[in-house]
């Protein structure tokens, strides 16, 4: 994959993650008990893994990968 290409879709899922946490943050999960709330801490860690994919196809880590 090019460096722009996997820069460009680094931004789109660290945005995607970052959209995920607010909505968990500040939308309707509140109240969301039971079963339903251990979806909502799996959605939590699957946007922190978002987020660190994003890191990863961003910043690549040695220059061949670049």
């Amino acid at each position: 994959m090019s460096p722009a290409v996997s820069r460009l879709a680094g931004i789109a899922i660290l945005l995607i993650g970052i959209a995920v946490a607010l909505w968990l943050a500040f939308g309707p999960p509140q109240d969301w008990e039971g079963g339903m709330r251990w979806l909502r801490h799996g959605l939590v860690w699957g946007s922190l893994g978002l987020a660190l994919l994003s890191a990863r196809l961003m910043f690549p880590a040695t220059r061949k990968d670049a």
